[in-house]
């Protein structure tokens, strides 16, 4: 009886010790789910070293344009242009995946039906090409921003690092360019928030729960190596902000609906822009880039250099209050945007089009004196990059992260961005990156048509039966 009792004693002990032993393997994980774990967490630390050194690239490469058209302006109606034409040639020779922003690379790819892009798209030689061609586009006076192409390089980086793991769930491999994409946000901006709302607001499709605090953690890796590297800084400094009274908020949201306008009309006239010039970048690159390249210069002689570089300089020269904003100045940034993303060099949009909501806000403080002048231009940032890209939380939160995260102006931010978003709909029914994904596939489409005639040569191949 007593050898029975403790045989019974023993397979109980024996059982509980399996269902115990079984219950926290689950709560730890499989060595897979560790092995996608320090996948995402390496490539985000990656992702933020190579993002802050494209960040200090960037801006030396602006710097010395800086420093250059204030001593020889008129050296740069023979710079930028050739220096457009050099781009568009390298480009056109070693990558002609780095083209544009990149967004639109990276939300066609981290889709399963565009998967046989991702090659061509996220490779290591595109991804510095992007970091380089962008930098020598602010050496010579181009109108393009790197938050876009930080995008595309973050979504290149965590996804190859995903291909040397040779990680076995295949779905993973889309929120890997999801995380890296919004690595790269955050990165760029030092602004994890804006980082995680961009991953939920414009990649939502491939947002997984059992991916997301992975994806949360590798974007907060990446914003703490920029804090190793740059210290906690606010992108455009930390203006001087007040809480608005009711009273003001009519005003608020006129000026918020006539940037969401002016946004919708950028973003419908750069894509219809870009159809039209497409066939004639795709036979004279070169004179597209010259002609580009000579309007932008005429156009930074008569703005002293304005309207040419990311807007940076001039957004937080007016949030500090050392410059007038300018209807000139405004749609001179605008117009320049439009002709230099025309011409296909690497860049983005995001950093002309804040700067650009900014001489908006700026130049509309006249005629509303009563609000102070800080305000409308915060506000004509959020609702003009709203128009922009449709996407009201990642406009706000932008603005928010990018001036100090004060929270007294967070309720006129959302209702500009709101505002703005409903209006720019009404000229562009469509978020515009969406709208360049599109376009952009098309010009791809001969990479699968040789895919599956090569599938079909195969299958068409006689096959040898014992």
């Amino acid at each position: 009886m007593k050898y029975r009792h403790t045989g019974s004693m023993r397979r109980r002990l024996r059982l509980w010790w399996l269902l115990n032993r079984r219950h926290t393997r689950r709560q730890l994980g499989t060595l897979e789910d560790w092995k996608t774990r320090a996948v995402f967490w390496l490539g985000a630390l990656t992702v933020g070293l190579v993002i802050q050194g494209f960040a200090w690239l960037s801006e030396e490469s602006f710097s010395l344009f800086e420093h250059a058209h204030q001593q020889y302006p008129y050296a740069f109606l023979v710079i930028t242009p050739l220096g457009m034409m050099a781009i568009v040639w390298l480009m056109n020779r070693m990558g002609k995946a780095s083209r544009g922003s990149g967004i639109p690379q990276v939300l066609l790819v981290h889709k399963q039906s565009y998967h046989w892009l991702r090659g061509p798209f996220l490779s290591l030689p595109v991804a510095t090409l992007k970091v380089l061609l962008t930098c020598a586009a602010l050496l010579v006076g181009a109108t393009v921003g790197r938050e876009g192409p930080s995008v595309h390089v973050g979504a290149a980086l965590m996804y190859r690092f995903g291909c040397w793991a040779r990680l076995k769930q295949k779905q993973i491999e889309s929120s890997l360019i999801v995380a890296g994409g919004a690595a790269g946000v955050s990165a760029a901006f030092n602004a994890p928030l804006a980082g995680i709302v961009f991953a939920i607001e414009e990649l939502q499709q491939s947002m997984e729960a059992r991916t997301t605090g992975t994806l949360i953690m590798a974007i907060i890796l990446s914003g703490i190596v920029v804090l190793m590297f740059a210290g906690h800084y606010s992108y455009f400094g930390v203006p001087d902000i007040t809480a608005l009274p009711l009273q003001d908020y009519p005003f608020i949201i006129v000026v918020s609906l006539i940037c969401g306008l002016l946004g919708g009309l950028f973003s419908f006239f750069l894509v219809e822009g870009s159809r039209a010039v497409g066939p004639l970048v795709l036979k004279q690159p070169l004179v597209v880039a010259m002609v580009i390249g000579l309007l932008l210069a005429v156009m930074g002689l008569l703005s002293d250099g304005a309207t040419m570089g990311s807007g940076y300089v001039e957004a937080k020269a007016l949030l500090a209050m050392e410059a007038e904003g300018s209807w000139w100045t405004a749609f001179g940034r605008v117009i320049a945007t439009m002709i230099t993303y025309f011409s296909g060099i690497p860049g983005g949009i995001f950093s002309p089009s804040l700067a650009a909501g900014a001489e908006f806000g700026a130049s509309m403080s006249s005629l509303f004196p009563s609000v102070p002048p800080v305000s409308l231009i915060l506000v004509g940032m959020a609702s003009y990059f709203a128009g922009v890209v449709q996407r009201p939380i990642t406009a706000f939160v932008i603005v928010l992260e990018l001036t100090g995260n004060n929270h007294d102006i967070l309720p006129v931010l959302m209702v500009s961005a709101l505002a703005a978003t409903v209006v720019s709909k009404l000229v562009m029914p469509e978020p515009v990156y969406h709208v360049l994904a599109k376009d952009l596939v098309r010009s791809w489409e001969h990479l699968l048509k040789e895919k599956r005639n090569d599938s079909e040569d195969a299958d068409s191949l006689p096959t040898n039966k014992s």
